[in-house]
């Protein structure tokens, strides 16, 4: 076995993962505040020390080679792991801690628990910064793994993240159908008079609407659904119209009610929709992120006992 390994510069390293997020040497030194200079040379070493090229320019931006695309993965993941090991060395301090969390999220958790959320890092962590994004149907291995992610809120009947992920519970919350404060309908629904009614879908690739449509197709039965929206925000006036119902978690279904003149509906038999959280095993043991979860706890177990 040669030296290669020796010969390798850690800096270089970080060079190269910032290049293969990049592919343009001029936002690679912007991000990695050093001179275009200095990266294009650190590029140049490593493509001397590995004896390959790593990235071709194309018309539009530097493309990685097959050599360089098989080093990602594992560049990445060692990078990370230093980035863990210093941290847990330096440890966690809430109340001193500038750290941005990203976090992916359905729009139910958008709108019901990130308010609660935001509120808490206000009071314990005030100069921390929280980034939220939407869920969208990826297994999110890649982004956690890079860091573009710290955790994922997903459903835990939604059969779309990586094996390979750290998934734990978080909290259940029982689906409630919602309608117009004129609709004379009773606090418990049937399946039956559920689906008499046309219907607003707030989910454009499932998850809690398909745990309805699943509860339904099991007695037989199928709803009509009228109008299909990608989150909560029409929600209120659709309703208001008097001409639909719509399920959602209750955590929606209350604020709704609080705020615009509908009512919520219990069904005959009780569905619940979980929750949980999805993080990379290299972060596992990140004193900020094992300190977000236990906030995330907290607000998991607010939102269970409000009222």
């Amino acid at each position: 076995m040669d030296n290669l390994y020796q010969r390798l510069d850690l800096n270089l390293l970080r060079v190269f993962d910032v290049l293969m997020q990049s592919r343009n040497v001029t936002r690679a030194a912007e991000q990695l505040n050093l001179s275009q200079s200095t990266v294009s040379h650190a590029l140049a070493r490593l493509r001397q020390t590995l004896d390959d090229p790593l990235f071709v320019m194309t018309r539009k931006e530097m493309r990685p080679t097959q050599r360089a695309q098989a080093l990602a993965a594992p560049v990445r993941q060692a990078l990370l792991l230093l980035e863990q090991g210093v941290r847990q060395s330096a440890g966690f301090d809430p109340a001193l801690s500038r750290r941005t969390f990203r976090l992916a999220v359905p729009s139910s958790i958008e709108h019901g628990a990130v308010p609660l959320l935001v509120e808490l890092l206000h009071q314990r962590a005030p100069a921390c910064r929280l980034a939220v994004t939407e869920l969208v149907h990826s297994d999110y291995e890649d982004s956690l793994s890079r860091g573009g992610l710290d955790l994922v809120v997903a459903f835990a009947d939604g059969d779309h993240l990586s094996p390979r992920l750290l998934v734990e519970p978080w909290f259940d919350n029982p689906m409630m159908c919602l309608s117009a404060l004129t609709s004379e309908l009773p606090e418990r629904l049937s399946a039956e008079l559920l689906v008499g009614w046309s219907h607003v879908s707030t989910s454009t690739w499932g998850h809690n609407q398909t745990l309805i449509e699943s509860w339904l197709k099991k007695k037989g039965l199928e709803r009509h659904i009228a109008v299909w929206v990608p989150s909560f925000e029409a929600l209120p006036k659709l309703l208001a119209t008097g001409r639909y119902l719509a399920m959602v978690p209750e955590l929606i279904a209350r604020d709704f009610c609080h705020y615009y003149p509908l009512q919520q509906h219990r069904l005959s038999e009780s569905l619940r929709s979980t929750y949980v959280l999805a993080q990379h095993p290299l972060t596992e043991f990140d004193p900020a992120l094992i300190w977000l979860r236990q906030l995330l706890e907290e607000v998991g177990d607010r939102l269970c006992q409000s009222p």
